[in-house]
């Protein structure tokens, strides 16, 4: 594997892309913009009850930031496990064109590679069924800390604390790592993740990583707090820094020395909201990785999450230099 600047550990997820209306949602008796998990014939039932057109592609929330990273112009691996079938074989060349390099688990899997329903409502909103496949089989053990020396960041999403066996090793390879001389980012993820280990996360994170990624309802459900301010407040107390999105109400940076806002930007109009904290991440941490002040970091993170979410899908369609030299010029030759 060459050098790269960003390694990623995570989940390989192929996404399947639905548009469904508010009431196919409600006979299926799925909870609007929800994310959980699924059994493989869960998900080919609900497929095969919706008629039309849907999209296969590799997906998943680290490899979209990856992706994001690299059209960027930022080095990025992926560490994770996929399947011998036609979705792993997917999700490599997607990877791999978009410059994405696939590092994979040593090991076999009986399971196949893991697959995302993603149903997109008319406005926008999706809703989600996971099946982590291989990745559920993931070990840190096996995580290649020979690849990560000399890596400057290493990414790690919260989705992986559902893996069966995982847990408080995730966070034991965080801090090898930082030991290592790389700094970690931790992505949340997803609100009831968080619920479900929030025990772990509270008692493990704030020495195991150095910047915390989340969307307000994770943050909330984190710091067990609803109002934002005091969600700020408990944040800033602890050892990392990092970012925390607000949808169309914009996004805001923490950290022990200080605290930005910042409104979402104007040319921010969302089709299909599927992608954007992904998105999001990308340009922050590309932020990170070229020292920007914290104000542009979350600027570089909302310019990319509008482009993803004016458009079907999770992933950019425009060239992101031209997209930044048009929204952003002063971050266009970041």
């Amino acid at each position: 594997m060459k050098p790269v600047t960003v390694l990623g550990f995570g989940s390989a997820i192929v996404d399947v892309s639905i548009p469904v209306a508010d009431t196919q949602l409600r006979q299926l008796g799925l909870t609007k913009g929800s994310m959980r998990l699924a059994t493989r014939e869960e998900q080919e039932r609900i497929i095969g009850s919706l008629p039309g057109d849907w999209d296969r592609q590799g997906g998943g929330s680290i490899a979209n930031s990856l992706v994001g990273l690299s059209l960027l112009g930022v080095d990025s691996a992926l560490y994770t496990a996929i399947g011998g079938d036609s979705d792993g074989n997917i999700f490599t060349r997607d990877l791999s064109e978009l410059g994405v390099e696939v590092v994979l688990s040593e090991q076999a899997y009986s399971a196949g590679t893991g697959r995302c329903v993603v149903l997109v409502t008319e406005d926008g909103q999706r809703t989600m069924l996971t099946y982590l496949g291989a990745s559920q089989e993931l070990s840190a053990e096996l995580f290649p800390f020979k690849v990560a020396t000399g890596t400057p960041f290493l990414f790690v999403e919260g989705y992986l604390l559902d893996v069966p066996g995982l847990g408080d090793r995730l966070f034991e390879v965080a801090r090898t790592a930082r030991r290592y001389g790389t700094k970690v980012v931790f992505s949340l993820s997803d609100a009831g993740l968080v619920e479900r280990h929030l025990k772990s996360l509270q008692r493990l994170l704030p020495a195991s990583v150095d910047y915390l990624l989340a969307n307000g309802e994770e943050a909330s459900a984190f710091t067990q707090r609803s109002d934002l301010d005091q969600i700020v407040e408990v944040l800033s107390n602890m050892r990392f820094a990092g970012a925390v999105t607000l949808g169309d109400r914009g996004a805001l940076y923490f950290g022990a020395d200080r605290y930005e806002y910042l409104e979402a930007p104007t040319y921010a109009h969302a089709v299909d909201t599927t992608g954007a904290g992904d998105l999001f991440a990308a340009g922050f941490i590309a932020g990170l990785v070229h020292e920007l002040n914290p104000v542009d970091a979350l600027r570089l993170g909302q310019a990319l999450a509008a482009e993803v979410i004016a458009h079907p899908g999770a992933r950019p369609q425009v060239d992101l230099g031209a997209w930044l030299a048009e929204h952003e010029p002063d971050l266009a030759n970041t």
